[in-house]
């Protein structure tokens, strides 16, 4: 399991290099190169929509699953990280930079892990034509290649531009590369976690299954359109799809999905509209870390709105062994993993800017129905494997080549959906009690919504609940005046050689539950 998790780490976590790059405008008085997409090719044009896609997800079942086949040369595949890195694309080469239109597509290359190539095609006036692989696209005189470039080496992904933080020049606001990751920022945020078009057997006691958007269709956005449309082929070994993506980019990005979904075989867990982050320590670990910066982590917590209106807070850890979590609901409202904490003074880190990592939060269109919202956590020891995934489970698994088709919204928000109105949880801590093996003091604190205002502790209501292998006494709750939050601290003493004890607490005024449902594991 270690290696499985380490290898989705490292697509995921490779994806782009950390932040947003902003491109130079174009001086229309400068001298312009002409792009030629079909440059020594000849012109193919075809007919393209989403049912055209649908017709060929279908074809893929008709087929026996095949490996991608590996196109990279060896001087590519030897890059480390920081080299394939060094290979760039040329700006002045992006796709629609002369035409008028606010977005711009460039490619990304073959190298390092990513050995493989996907087709890409752009969309006109309902018909599609391909998008060859071109060297001069590519800067490398930062690398020494042994071997020239053929054209059939092709394109490993590709990101998006546009003038999200301002108009005076265009910022990478989206990537798509490895398996079916892809990212997204919304403005003034920088790169974190991803999201994933599909999740196969994640967190089963065997090796995953990564299936991979082999094909993408790009259509070319109107000089005044504030949305840009992607659709992807997918393909792997346990299923095929196909899949509508619309971006618009903004104060908060958002990303309407429409897929059909359709199984080769029978799998154990199918996740959809997975979430993948990164958390290494916070201000919850009870274990030393050798870094210097005080937290480390892409994503602190998930948050799920449930049929019931209830919302719950799990914060995220660093776990000892593989773990999963379901949070049961029919038709779910939301869920999503979320960089809560915003404050720079938390990471103290300049470069990689913890502070300003997006959010995910995902609202399924229509009727989902039964299942549950899974949190898999796995342990790491670095900040470059991923190792935390959120997905939606359904109970009835499709059936073997019956399409599933489902629809949703990401938004790629700082702190919370828009409609959230009670009050969050904002740090949870967790210390053991000095001379008491058995026992544990927790604090967690509350702020905003309808805490605001609240000024006696005797109007509020502290109800923390535990499994019966552990007790809970000594339950307070205060205001903290210096930060405008309300502790609620209690003090857990468990069984010895118990089972992992699982905690559930929550602020009441009256009889309003006014804060988040916070939900928490301890391991023993």
């Amino acid at each position: 399991m270690g290696v499985v998790n380490l290898i989705m780490g490292i697509v995921a976590a490779v994806l782009i290099a950390t932040g947003i790059k902003k491109e130079e405008p174009v001086n229309p008085q400068e001298k312009r190169t002409k792009v030629e997409i079909l440059e020594k090719h000849k012109i193919v044009e075809r007919s393209f929509d989403y049912e055209e896609l649908r017709k060929k997800a279908k074809e893929l079942l008709s087929k026996p699953y095949k490996e991608p086949k590996k196109t990279i040369t060896k001087s590519l595949a030897e890059l480390n990280y920081d080299k394939y890195k060094d290979i760039r694309f040329l700006p002045e080469k992006s796709i629609w930079r002369e035409e008028g239109s606010p977005f711009q597509l460039q490619f990304l290359h073959p190298g390092y892990i990513y050995d493989y190539n996907v087709l890409i095609n752009e969309v006109k006036n309902s018909k599609s034509f391909p998008i060859y692989y071109n060297s001069s696209y590519f800067d490398f005189s930062a690398i020494q290649l042994k071997e020239k470039n053929s054209n059939e080496i092709g394109f490993s992904g590709f990101k998006v531009h546009y003038p999200i933080n301002t108009d005076e020049h265009t910022d990478e606001f989206l990537v798509f590369q490895g398996a079916t990751y892809f990212r997204a920022v919304s403005q003034n945020q920088f790169y974190g976690l991803s999201a994933r078009g599909l999740a196969t057997n994640t967190g089963m006691p065997y090796a995953e299954d990564f299936p991979i958007f082999k094909e993408f269709w790009i259509k070319k956005p109107a000089s005044k359109d504030e949305s840009i449309k992607i659709y992807a082929l997918m393909d792997g070994k346990s299923a095929v799809g196909a899949y509508e993506f619309e971006f618009i980019p903004g104060k908060i990005t958002e990303t309407r999905v429409k897929a059909e979904i359709i199984l080769r075989k029978e799998v154990d867990r199918l996740g959809i509209a997975p979430l993948t982050s990164m958390y290494w320590y916070g201000e919850n670990s009870e274990a030393s870390h050798p870094s210097a910066y005080p937290e480390i982590h892409d994503s602190d917590g998930l948050l799920v709105l449930n049929a019931n209106d209830e919302w719950i807070w799990r914060p995220l850890e660093n776990p000892k062994k593989p773990t999963l979590n379901s949070f049961s609901s029919e038709n779910v409202r939301g869920f999503g993993l979320l960089q809560r904490d915003r404050e720079f003074s938390s990471y103290e880190d300049s470069e990689m800017k913890y502070h300003l990592r997006p959010g995910a939060w995902v609202e399924p269109e229509g009727d989902w129905g039964k299942g549950s919202v899974q949190l898999y956590r796995s342990p790491t020891k670095q900040d470059s494997d991923d190792n935390i995934g959120a997905f939606w489970v359904p109970d009835e698994m499709p059936k073997v080549g019956e399409a599933l088709n489902l629809s949703y919204k990401i938004f790629w928000v700082n702190q919370n959906p828009n409609s959230k109105t009670i009050a969050d949880v904002v740090a949870t801590r967790v210390k053991p009690v000095p001379k008491e093996t058995d026992s544990y003091i927790y604090q967690i604190d509350f702020k905003g919504g309808k805490l605001k205002g609240v000024e006696n502790p005797s109007d509020l209501e502290a109800v923390v609940t535990a499994t019966e292998s552990a007790g809970v006494s000594e339950i307070t709750v205060q205001k903290i005046p210096e930060t405008e939050k309300w502790r609620c601290s209690f003090k857990l003493t468990h069984k010895a050689n118990s089972k992992p004890v699982e905690l559930k607490a929550f602020l009441k005024k009256s009889d309003s539950v006014i804060t988040e449902s916070w939900t928490y594991t301890l391991e023993l």
